[in-house]
Formats: C-alpha cells, sequence, structure tokens
C-alpha cells in the first residue's frame, strides 16, 4: 500500500466511520457502454479483480448484439442510457437529449423506445432505470417516469431538492473519474481519492441514514493504466471493514 498523503487522509477517514460503527457503502456505474473494444475488455478485467460489480448505462442505438455477447458472461445490470445520446439543445445550452427544447411528448416517446430497444438486445439484464445522458433531464420527467417503465434512476451530484419521490429508487454518482473541463482524460489517483475521502467526510457529518456513495467511470476515456490506478485504490477500499461495495441490483430492485 502506498503511504501517500491522501492515501493516509482516506484511511484516517474511514477510521472515523470504524469509530462510529458505521458502513460506508459505495457503488459503481460505467457509462455510454455501446460497443466491444479493448478498452471494455480493461474494465471487465478490473470487475473480475475487484469483484465490484457496476451498473452498465447502455446506449440502445450504438449497442448491438455483439455487444450483448461480450458482455454475456460478465452478469452485470444494464441501464437505460437515453436513447442516442444525441444533444437537442442550442449550442450556448448544456447539452442534454431530454433537455427544455425538446417537446414533452417526444420525449415520453423517445424513453418507451430505448427500453424496447436495450431489452431487445440485453434482454432480462436491462434493468427499470433509466440514466440521462450528461446527467441532465428536465425535472418533470423525473416523476412520470413511473409510467414509462421505470422504477430506477440516476444521474449525478445531489438530487433535486425540488422532486420528492418516495417509490422511485433514486440513486446519483458523485465522483466522476473523468475531468470533463480540462484534460478529458482520468483525474489521477491523488485527485480520485481526495473526492472520495471528501464524499465519506460528507455522508459522516450528515444526520440521519447516509447515501450509498456512486463512483462514475467512462471506459472508452479511460486506458490501462487508470485501470491500474483504480483497481489499487479500490483494493484499499474493499480491504477496510468500514466500506461495503454494494451491487447495484440492491439499489435498483
Amino acid at each position: 500500500m502506498r503511504s501517500d498523503s491522501e492515501t493516509k487522509n482516506l484511511i484516517a477517514e474511514l477510521t472515523k466511520w470504524s469509530q462510529k460503527n458505521r458502513v460506508a457503502r459505495i457503488w459503481w456505474r460505467d457509462d455510454d457502454v455501446s460497443r466491444p473494444t479493448s478498452k471494455l475488455d480493461s474494465m471487465l478485467k478490473t470487475i473480475d479483480i475487484l469483484d465490484f460489480k457496476p451498473l452498465l448505462a447502455a446506449i440502445p442505438k450504438h449497442s448491438s448484439q455483439e455487444l450483448a455477447k461480450a458482455l454475456e458472461t460478465a452478469g452485470l445490470p444494464i441501464a437505460v442510457h437515453g436513447l442516442s445520446h444525441s444533444n437537442y439543445e442550442p449550442e450556448d445550452a448544456r447539452k442534454s437529449e431530454f433537455g427544455p427544447s425538446r417537446d414533452l411528448h417526444d420525449i415520453k416517446i423517445d424513453i418507451i423506445r430505448a427500453k424496447e430497444q436495450l431489452s431487445n438486445i440485453f434482454g432480462n439484464s436491462v434493468i427499470d432505470c433509466f440514466v440521462p445522458p450528461w446527467n441532465r433531464i428536465r425535472e418533470d420527467i423525473i416523476p412520470i417516469l413511473s409510467q414509462l417503465g421505470f422504477s430506477g434512476f440516476s444521474a449525478f451530484g445531489s438530487r433535486s431538492s425540488k422532486i420528492h419521490e418516495p417509490n422511485l429508487n433514486w440513486f446519483n454518482t458523485h465522483v466522476d473519474v473523468i475531468d470533463w473541463r480540462n484534460t478529458r482524460h482520468f483525474i489521477g489517483r491523488e485527485t480520485l481519492i481526495s473526492q472520495i475521502t471528501d464524499n465519506l467526510r460528507r455522508q459522516r457529518k450528515r444526520s440521519g441514514t447516509s447515501e450509498p456513495i456512486g463512483i462514475l467511470t467512462h471506459h472508452l476515456d479511460m486506458i490501462e493504466n487508470d485501470w491500474e490506478e483504480f483497481r489499487n485504490i479500490f483494493t484499499i477500499l474493499k480491504k477496510n471493514n468500514a466500506v461495503q461495495f454494494v451491487d447495484p441490483l440492491e439499489l435498483f430492485h
């Protein structure tokens, strides 16, 4: 185990969880699954080594039977990641496939089609969870997801305080391993550990039941060296008694 300062801070934070007899739950989601590649193989290798299953957010229009065959032995749950991952917003607006520029009726049709198309490819591996591309969606869509065949939803960051859907299994991710604003590459070992530690600290100080901390990856934007760092960090977490890796099926059942 490396003894860098960020790792020490992580271990110190987990010690505080142990002292309070609490267990930090961590889950994992990977977005933009669309085709078999060597980068997908690197992620599958990591899944096998860590024995840590992510939720795969797959793009229906980009997926194929070839991809389904590549994943058939992995036993991973598949979430619906939009329909085509296309942007419908103006150039000066934040990208979204299901944003304010689109007609509500068209959005509903696309979401229903998305689940149907993905189910035709992956069968029972597809679960009733919707993951909007770019983690953005019109807020008035979320309350009607159940009418469109979904019992689960996942985006990024804090949940909207305006929406209360007690029957929706809503679990966001909180740590994105890609630096989208600058390099568009892996954020690096120290930054990843620091962000995990910060999220653990916030959860520990929060009153009530702690929310599982979600880790977000995009395997198409990662190389093998990135996965090696990822495996090193999550091996540390896995060996700590204050951490529990959560199967997505426990959240989106």
